[in-house]
């Protein structure tokens, strides 16, 4: 699918002189690393335990 997006991209800026290809490329780069942060701070993984769930996970009441 990128590959047909870049495709388009290069017969549009030769046709009318618009957005060049590496432009589009760095405009797909920049999106798919804005998905990633998206999905990296909504995983769970980067955020700290509370101290009831750490007590519990002891035993602990």
């Amino acid at each position: 699918m990128i590959d047909q997006l870049m495709i388009l991209a290069e017969a549009g800026e030769h046709a009318s002189g618009g957005v060049t290809p590496p432009m589009v490329g760095i405009g797909v780069f920049v999106t798919m690393m804005i998905l990633l942060g998206f999905t990296y701070l909504t995983g769970g993984t980067n955020q700290r335990r509370r101290k009831r769930d750490e007590h519990d996970e002891r035993g602990g009441h």
